[in-house]
């Protein structure tokens, strides 16, 4: 017999897990990782981006950005809660998403923008595949470490070329 949590002891460990950054990657990547469990269509999704987000926690990013999803998009922050959207001004953050074109394939791209990009346009967009996905985010995430922490020295994981 499953061990199975009730709804409230799942919320509250979720709620644990995006108090911290790297909780905050956990939790994004079992959301990910389950998407095909509710749906096989969203095989391709998790395909491409469990690879992607593993390569970034091994890179160290998860100690430096917190993660998060708005449906199918996934999206980085350095903000210091979860819920981009309780903050005004919006913060800027940076998101993966796709966007399907003809015969039904995906179109992947990582996006830079204040807003949640499901009802606001991106301030830059690049079109990514599996082979550029890593140093095109690797990018963006530097960008937007620069533009949000200038303070701050560049984390170690961006030192390394």
């Amino acid at each position: 017999m499953l061990n199975r949590m009730s709804y409230g002891e799942e919320v509250a460990r979720i709620q644990r897990l995006l108090q911290t950054n790297q909780g905050s990657w956990a939790w994004v990547m079992e959301f990910v990782g389950d998407m095909p469990l509710h749906n096989p269509n969203w095989i391709p999704y998790t395909e491409f981006l469990m690879p992607l987000l593993k390569a970034c926690v091994d890179a160290g990013f998860d100690e430096y950005f917190r993660a998060g999803q708005s449906m199918s998009h996934v999206i980085f922050s350095t903000a210091e809660k979860h819920r981009l959207e309780q903050y005004a001004p919006s913060p800027l953050r940076v998101t993966i998403k796709s966007d399907k074109l003809e015969g039904n394939q995906p179109r992947w791209c990582v996006a830079r923008s204040y807003g949640n990009l499901w009802s606001s346009a991106p301030d830059r967009e690049t079109p990514i595949e599996c082979e550029s996905a890593f140093p095109v985010l690797k990018q963006y995430l530097e960008d937007l470490w620069r533009e949000t922490r200038p303070a701050e020295p560049l984390p170690p994981p961006f030192l390394s070329r």
